[in-house]
C-alpha cells in the first residue's frame, strides 16, 4: 500500500467518530445554534445537549476501553500457535481467545481477519469468546493480520487496532465424504480383460485366415485338420490393471472439491503403491505424500491458476521417462483455457489417460432445468 494511503487509513483508524456520529454532532450543533439559542426553545437545548453528551460519552469510553485493551491484545495475539492447518469450508478454533468484558456497558469488542481472507465466528464458553474461522480457498500464508474494532452499542464512535501475528496458516481442501473413495484402477496392455480397443499383446487366443506372409508356426493345424482350412491365431485385444499411476492436478475456477479429491487419492493410498503427482503451480514429479499435499496446498494461488493446464504435458513427459503408466488427471468442474490444454496433452495417450471432474453438490439457486 503506498505511503499516503497507508497513513491515511491509519489515522481513519485512530479517530473515533463514525460518520453516524459525525451526523449527531452536526445535527446537534445546528439545533442548538438555530433553535436552542436563536429562538430560545429550552425542549431543543435540553435534547442537543444530550446528543452532544451521548456522543462525547461514546468517543471518551471507545477510547480509553482501547487504549486499556490494546496492550493485552497483542500479548494474546503472539501467543497464538505458530502453525495452524485448517481445511476450506470447515469452521476450527485457532486458539485465540478474549474476555467476553460483559460488565462494561454499552461498550463492544468484534474482530476479523483482515489478511488472509476468512469469516471470523466468535463462540462464547464461560465468558470467554473463542475465535473460529472458515477459509474458502485453499493455500498457504504467512502470517495473520487481525483488525479489531472497538465501538459502543449506538455505533457512534469506534477505533481499529490492527494486530499481526507471525502464524503460518496452511489451508487444505476438506474431503468431505470422499474419505470413502474407492481404489482408482487403471488399465494397461495384458491378458487379463478383453476389450476391442487394447494393444495386440495378450495371449494368441483370436483367429483369422491365412494370409501370404504370416509365419507358419501361428497356423491352427487342428483346425486345418478338421476344415481343411488355414487360419493363424492372433494375439488377444487384452487390458489388464497397470502397475502405475501418475496423477496431476489442474487449478482453475471452483476446484476445490478436485483439489479435495486428489487430495484423498494421494494420502489415501487410491493410487497403489507405484505413483508420481504432479499440481499446477509446483515443477517436477512428485512421489512423497507430504509433497504431493504441499503442491495441492500451493495449486490455490491465482499464478497456479493463471497456468490453464501448461503443466501437464511437462510432467507427463517427465513421468513418462521413469516407464509406462496410466495417467489420471483432476481437472475443474467449471470450463475454461485449461481445457483445450489439457485435451491436447491427453490425445496421444488412447485408452491410458482418465479425468476426474468433482463437485461440491447440486446448485440449488435456480428453477430446475
Amino acid at each position: 500500500m503506498p505511503r499516503p494511503l497507508a497513513l491515511l487509513r491509519r489515522a481513519r483508524d485512530a479517530f473515533p467518530p463514525t460518520p453516524l456520529g459525525l451526523v449527531g454532532l452536526g445535527t446537534a450543533y445546528l439545533a442548538l445554534d438555530v433553535l436552542a439559542f436563536g429562538r430560545l426553545d429550552l425542549v431543543v437545548l435540553v435534547v442537543g445537549y444530550g446528543l452532544l453528551g451521548l456522543v462525547a460519552l461514546a468517543v471518551l469510553g471507545t477510547t480509553l476501553f482501547a487504549l486499556a485493551l490494546r496492550p493485552q491484545l497483542r500479548r494474546r495475539v503472539d501467543t497464538v500457535s505458530a502453525h495452524l492447518r485448517l481445511e476450506t469450508g470447515f469452521a476450527a478454533e485457532t486458539g485465540f481467545s478474549l474476555p467476553r468484558w460483559g460488565w462494561l456497558p454499552l461498550l463492544q469488542l468484534r474482530w476479523e481477519w483482515e489478511t488472509p481472507d476468512a469469516e471470523v465466528d466468535r463462540v462464547t464458553r464461560l465468558g470467554t469468546q473463542r475465535e473460529r474461522v472458515v477459509l474458502r480457498r485453499r493455500g498457504e500464508h504467512e502470517g495473520v493480520t487481525r483488525r479489531f474494532f472497538v465501538e459502543d452499542a449506538f455505533g457512534l464512535a469506534r477505533i481499529t487496532l490492527r494486530f499481526p501475528s507471525p502464524a503460518r496458516v496452511r489451508v487444505a481442501p476438506h474431503v468431505g465424504a470422499l474419505g470413502a473413495l474407492p481404489v482408482l484402477r487403471a488399465f494397461t496392455g495384458g491378458d487379463a480383460v478383453s476389450h476391442p480397443l487394447g494393444d495386440p499383446e495378450g495371449d494368441r487366443l483370436e483367429l483369422r485366415r491365412y494370409a501370404p506372409g504370416d509365419p507358419a508356426r501361428f497356423i491352427h493345424w487342428k483346425n486345418f485338420g478338421r476344415t481343411r482350412k488355414l487360419v493363424v491365431r492372433l494375439p488377444e485385444r487384452a487390458l489388464s490393471p497397470a502397475r502405475r499411476q501418475v496423477a496431476y492436478l489442474v487449478a482453475g475456477p471452483g476446484d476445490e472439491a478436485s483439489a479435495a479429491a486428489a487430495r484423498v487419492a494421494v494420502l489415501g493410498g487410491a493410487l497403489g503403491e507405484d505413483w508420481a503427482f504432479g499440481a499446477a503451480g509446483t515443477p517436477g514429479v512428485l512421489t512423497e505424500p507430504e509433497a504431493a499435499l504441499t503442491a495441492i496446498v500451493r495449486s490455490g494461488r491465482r499464478g497456479a491458476k493463471a497456468e490453464a493446464g501448461a503443466g501437464l504435458a511437462a510432467f507427463l513427459a517427465e513421468a513418462d521417462r521413469r516407464g509406462p503408466a496410466n495417467a489420471l488427471v483432476f481437472v475443474p468442474p467449471e470450463p475454461g483455457p485449461w481445457l483445450e490444454v489439457v485435451a491436447s496433452a491427453l490425445a496421444t495417450r488412447r485408452g491410458r489417460a482418465r479425468a476426474v471432474i468433482a463437485i461440491d453438490g447440486p446448485s440449488r439457486g435456480g428453477p430446475p432445468r
